[in-house]
């Protein structure tokens, strides 16, 4: 189930930021650290939307 989310869920938006970013072959850790990143700011802007802020 975690390998599922970690290669299905987090890591392609991780690789799509870093390949925006201008590395055109990003390696597994850091596409999976960006994709963390990616999903907390996801959340972080689900949260201020609700809290109307």
């Amino acid at each position: 189930m975690i390998s599922f989310l970690v290669k299905r869920v987090i890591t392609p938006p991780g690789r799509w930021v870093l390949e925006q970013v201008g590395d055109p072959s990003p390696t597994e850790i850091a596409s999976l650290i960006t994709g963390l990143a990616f999903w907390a700011f996801v959340v972080f802007l689900v949260f201020a939307l609700v809290l109307g802020w």
